[in-house]
């Protein structure tokens, strides 16, 4: 008689969700990956070595694996082939739950980023208490600009997760990306009344601020909770003050957001995608609002020259092209957007209208813009503006773009020619 194949061992987790080959010291490096995920805590590598003390157990692994890929460049697909290449074998050991988060993690190794937001969808409307699945799909649905998905996501945390530290702020972050503002500031409000030190919380009512343009409040706002980023990540450090820098920028205060810039936005993690698409994107605006800015293109331009031909986010894309075009070797824009003609080209229908659609007019767009061929730029920022979404990032972030084409019509209306002729 044949024995019955044993069933793997696991251990549970905080939320008493099974880990599939994980013992208790596996299960407590989990929990505190956890809580340094939704924390935006600096202490996220610590996972890598509880998942190479447990290579059979499939949901260590898989988030070992979606740690690297957010990194967001080509560097976290490399680094994340180790764990990705345990996966299938780990994955017939686990939990319905934890294969489904393989399969998510899986799509996104081929930058299917639609496959890994469609399985964790189906994974936490199953099992809503696992809020590190509802985070990462929030993660994609933000990427994607599918902001019914981030806020259906910040749903269902709610079902399960009222007193759990970060919960409240990413409800609130999904809420104010979908406009409801008032529900937003109270989700915010709540978080930090839980957890004081929640820096998404902190981001989300600054984009309440932000959004009501209440500069003057959404800068005291984040002056008050600054002291407490310092044991933070660099993302999210640096995304705060960015928009710390923002509020100041409003406030005509130029000089005040340069030197954030220069204090709080480059350096930390040059190689970091998001501390290069911050640098680029706080640049662009001090230029526009008339500051020079020296010689601080020039390490921004040495990062996005390395990223030109990934083709990862189209959001990303958008921000090296302009640093090239601004500061770059000449031709060098000019080959990188022959290339995100390509790459539009070749979509499949399903990511098409975020590549072709708004993508490749935006990035006209930014190098008709770099080059002062402003009616061009204006032109151009103008079709891609109703379709800005589909790249990803923030309404913040993709203001950027409308005061770009607002900054072009003025110079097309300052110019003498424009003058002599009406």
């Amino acid at each position: 008689m044949t024995s019955p194949t044993p069933r793997p061992f696991h251990s549970m987790d905080a939320h008493d969700l099974p880990i599939s080959a994980a013992d208790a010291n596996a299960a407590r490096g989990y929990d505190a990956y956890v809580r340094e995920f939704l924390s935006y805590g600096s202490k996220l590598r610590d996972l890598f070595a509880v998942a190479d003390a447990a290579p059979d157990a499939p949901l260590l692994n898989a988030h070992a694996a979606a740690l690297h890929l957010a990194f967001e460049g080509a560097e976290g697909w490399t680094n994340a082939a180790p764990y990705l290449a345990r996966m299938p074998a780990a994955r017939a050991r686990g939990s319905a739950r934890e294969r489904l988060f393989c399969d998510a993690v899986d799509a996104w190794s081929d930058k299917n980023f639609h496959g890994a937001l469609a399985a964790l969808d189906e994974l936490t409307v199953r099992w809503p208490a696992d809020i590190c699945a509802i985070k990462w799909g929030q993660y994609h649905a933000f990427n994607l600009g599918d902001q019914s998905a981030l806020l259906r996501f910040g749903r269902r945390a709610a079902i399960v997760h009222e007193n759990t530290p970060y919960a409240h702020g990413m409800i609130a972050f999904a809420l104010e990306q979908n406009h409801e503002l008032d529900a937003a500031h109270d989700e915010g409000v709540r978080a930090v009344e839980i957890a004081i030190d929640d820096a998404w919380a902190h981001h989300a009512v600054a984009h309440v601020f932000e959004t009501r343009a209440e500069a003057a409040d959404g800068a005291r706002w984040l002056d008050r909770c600054a002291h407490t980023w310092e044991g933070k990540g660099v993302f999210i450090r640096d995304h705060n003050w960015w928009h710390a820098a923002l509020f100041r920028l409003t406030l005509g205060d130029a000089a005040g957001a340069l030197r954030i810039y220069d204090d709080r936005l480059w350096g930390e993690w040059p190689e970091f995608p998001q501390e290069q698409i911050g640098a680029v994107s706080m640049l662009w605006r001090l230029e526009m609002r008339g500051l020079d800015v020296g010689e601080r293109w020039a390490p921004v331009v040495d990062e996005a020259r390395r990223r030109a031909g990934e083709r990862i986010f189209p959001f990303h894309d958008i921000h090296y092209l302009y640093a090239l075009a601004r500061a770059g070797a000449p031709g060098e824009a000019e080959a990188m957007l022959a290339s995100i003609e390509e790459k539009a080209a070749a979509c499949c229908e399903r990511t098409a209208p975020a590549w072709r659609g708004a993508l490749l007019p935006a990035a006209q767009g930014a190098l008709a813009f770099a080059e002062g061929r402003f009616e061009e730029a204006a032109d151009a920022f103008g079709v891609a503006g109703p379709r800005l979404q589909w790249i990803g990032g923030s309404h913040a972030q993709r203001h950027l773009f409308a005061e770009a084409r607002a900054f072009a019509e003025r110079r097309l209306a300052q110019a003498p020619n424009r003058a002599a002729n009406q």
